[in-house]
């Protein structure tokens, strides 16, 4: 897919990538990564937001050589024309930013480049010492083995109305010829074998001469990219000429959606813009959880600022929505751009989150006052046992027993009594326990007792029994607690007093989640 030009500046420094990182390659070949480092992958954790932290990076890992890069240079009359103190003329100026281009082609991402002169005519460039008039050459190649690299000794052979090495071109330089510049630049491009062509095509003036434009615009592949730079007070990227050849502006958007010419009027600048044309960018983060949507990342959560150029590497720490009870994947994506589009890659953890719960075996308020005996909460969780309560006439039990676990998302609290006495016998149980379990999909509350009340035996279920004058048995409750907790109490009696009023409670076999 073509892209627009996004950022024309220079690299930040170089940062290592952060281990463990999910690594991919952006269109052009650069490196890009996002990692999560905390909460782990298959982590436990509390109800309620998690913080996600880790990094992201572009242009720090191995790059893949996936992109060609073609010089296109005017080397007309008219660039003869005084520049900037900084390079000189404009074609000095331009021989300047095609090196300093060639630099940034280093980095891995260019696997071969190209050069076209233009004037009157165009000319393909001979880029190799060798036989024959060779289109193409690695960036850093030195087949002459001078210590200059063979298509920088090209670039600066560049002279008015033509280039020297390794063959000497003329092209003449009384018009600007668009037209044949862009034709001798797609020969160029369709001779490399390279999944993305990236030509970059400089002038200081506007076409004179040489036909129109869309002639050798027409049927070019998706997979070449023309980014034109209208160089010096004398250019313009929407002069489209005196026969409306076209402009630089129309030779762009025919080849990168969404792209466009780019001005530059201070011509001493044009080696420190040129470089961006294959620069990379992260541009930014942003999170899903459970398969939603992704959200952006905020620059709040983001340290440094995005967007940022490459090669960089950033850290974020942000928190998710809620999390309830279950199993959630959490990913981040991190998108970035080079010159050959926009790519991104994603980092997926999956973390658990145990719901808090607990259970007891019996707990007494009022005259008499029994802690929860014994209670087991999760979190941690644990198993406990403790030996019977006689505490007659009010209450006397066997072998108390309370656990909760927590694991997978799943939380079980369980309770029981072997057996219990109260009341002086009006209340004979045999077998009394609760289970609570609470997962991802809902909480369940049950509990079983078995005995008698008055001699009549308990029925399964719910129910509510009166002692006249004495007790009210609730048996197999399900009410909520403080804070929404969810409660399931086996047997809740409470003994009333004078006028009815309750004096003492008594609970056995108790459970809950929250």
């Amino acid at each position: 897919m073509k892209r627009a030009l996004i950022a024309l500046v220079a690299a930040s420094a170089l940062v290592a990538t952060p281990a463990f990182a999910v690594d991919g390659n952006l269109p052009g070949g650069t490196s890009i990564a996002v990692a999560i480092a905390t909460p782990a992958d298959g982590a436990e954790v509390a109800p309620g937001p998690v913080t996600v932290t880790g990094t992201a990076s572009v242009g720090t890992g191995v790059p893949v050589a996936d992109t060609s890069l073609i010089y296109v240079l005017d080397a007309s009359s008219s660039t003869g024309n005084p520049g900037a103190p900084s390079c000189g003329n404009i074609l000095q100026c331009e021989i300047a930013a095609g090196l300093a281009l060639n630099a940034q082609a280093q980095s891995g991402t260019i696997g071969d480049v190209g050069m076209v002169a233009f004037g009157v005519t165009a000319a393909t460039a001979d880029v190799q010492p060798g036989a024959g008039d060779q289109l193409l050459t690695g960036p850093a190649t030195d087949g002459d083995t001078d210590g200059v690299r063979d298509i920088e000794e090209v670039i600066s052979s560049t002279f008015i109305n033509g280039v020297a090495t390794f063959t000497n071109k003329n092209v003449g330089g009384g018009q600007t010829n668009f037209a044949d510049a862009i034709a001798k630049a797609r020969t160029v491009a369709e001779a490399s074998t390279r999944a993305r062509k990236i030509v970059v095509f400089m002038s200081d003036g506007f076409a004179v001469g040489g036909g129109s434009i869309t002639v050798p615009l027409a049927g070019i592949p998706d997979d070449i990219d023309i980014y034109t730079f209208a160089v010096g007070s004398g250019s313009n990227c929407t002069n489209a000429g005196p026969n409306n050849e076209g402009s630089l502006e129309q030779i762009t958007a025919a080849t990168v959606p969404g792209g466009h010419c780019v001005q530059v009027t201070d011509v001493g600048s044009l080696p420190a813009i040129l470089p961006g044309v294959i620069g990379s960018s992260l541009s930014t983060l942003s999170m899903q959880v459970d398969g939603g949507a992704f959200t952006p990342i905020g620059n709040a959560a983001i340290t440094p600022d995005l967007p940022q150029d490459g090669p960089v590497n950033v850290n974020y720490s942000v928190a998710t929505p809620a999390l309830g009870i279950g199993s959630h994947e959490i990913c981040v994506r991190a998108n970035g751009t080079d010159g050959g589009g926009a790519g991104q890659v994603t980092d997926c953890h999956t973390v658990v989150v145990n719901g808090p719960g607990g259970a007891f075996a019996l707990e007494a308020a009022g005259l008499v006052k029994i802690p929860r005996t014994p209670e087991a909460v999760c979190p941690p969780g644990a198993t406990k046992t403790q030996v019977a309560v006689n505490l007659p006439p009010l209450v006397t039990t066997g072998a108390l027993n309370a656990s909760c676990a927590a694991a997978g998302g799943t939380t079980t609290a369980l309770s029981s009594v072997d057996g219990a006495t109260l009341l002086g016998g009006a209340v004979q149980l045999s077998a009394i326990s609760s289970t609570c379990t609470g997962s991802g999909s809902g909480v369940n509350r049950s509990s079983q007792v078995v005995g008698t009340i008055n001699g009549t035996p308990i029925s399964a279920g719910p129910a509510t029994i009166g002692i006249p004058g004495v007790a009210t048995v609730h048996l197999n409750e399900s009410t909520t607690g403080p804070g929404g907790r969810l409660v399931q109490n086996a047997v809740r009696v409470e003994v009333l007093g004078l006028l009815g009023i309750v004096t003492q409670q008594i609970v056995l076999g108790s459970c809950y989640i929250g």
